[in-house]
């Protein structure tokens, strides 16, 4: 009995090991590789968060531009104070934000899903695409919840009370942004890397196994009876 255990144990310690060491060696290229393709994806953030926005709040949004990796939100408030050297002109408040904040867990999740053993690469490609599509959600949830922040509290009186007119409390965009900024970015896409490989996770625990010697014991059981 403890000659199989333990040659059962070792092929889990050789999975562990050959995960670490691929994810240790795979994670600088696919941060490189993120960040290098930073502008082109934040594209999908740049037209989602516009589409939420004007269906939100059409009078008091008016578009969303992007500066390479940077959101500019341009909002309908016109500050009642006036600046030096603003003269007669009107001027309207806008709001800078940074998407790759929220999106590094793209290439936690490409690094993960790539170091993989035993994970065929028409599988990884998927992973890592449905994975892209998640990041985006979660840029986009996380760029919203800090413009909207930001005109609160750091936007002076006037964005302050446009956004306590839409009838969001100010708990609860600060609540909001705190899960949109460190805990939302951080734990969903290694729950994600978890939840879309759950057989290989299985079987580096060990849980796998011992499901199966109980299924095995079940039908042995039954055959006896």
């Amino acid at each position: 009995m403890t000659n199989k255990n333990s040659t059962q144990e070792i092929p889990h310690k050789g999975l562990i090991r050959q995960l670490l060491i691929s994810t240790v060696l795979f994670l600088p290229l696919c941060f490189f590789i993120w960040f290098y393709a930073s502008s082109l994806l934040v594209i999908p953030v740049k037209y989602l968060l516009q589409l939420i926005l004007s269906l939100w709040q059409a009078d008091l949004f008016n578009a969303v531009t992007q500066n390479q990796y940077l959101l500019n939100i341009e909002t309908l408030i016109f500050p009642s104070t006036t600046f030096a050297g603003q003269g007669d002109k009107l001027a309207v408040l806008d709001v800078t934000v940074n998407p790759m904040l929220y999106g590094y867990g793209l290439a936690v999740i490409a690094g993960l899903v790539v170091s993989t053993p035993g994970l065929k690469p028409s599988k990884k490609a998927l992973q890592i695409i449905l994975g892209y599509i998640l990041i985006v959600l979660i840029q986009t949830f996380g760029s919203f919840w800090e413009m909207v922040k930001h005109l609160l509290f750091t936007a002076g009186a006037d964005a302050q009370q446009a956004i306590l007119d839409t009838g969001l409390a100010p708990d609860f965009i600060a609540l909001m942004y705190q899960l949109s900024y460190l805990i939302i970015p951080a734990v969903v896409p290694v729950a994600y890397w978890i939840i879309m490989n759950n057989d290989f996770i299985g079987e580096i625990t060990g849980l796998k196994v011992t499901t199966d010697r109980n299924f095995d014991k079940e039908d042995l059981s039954d055959n006896q009876r």
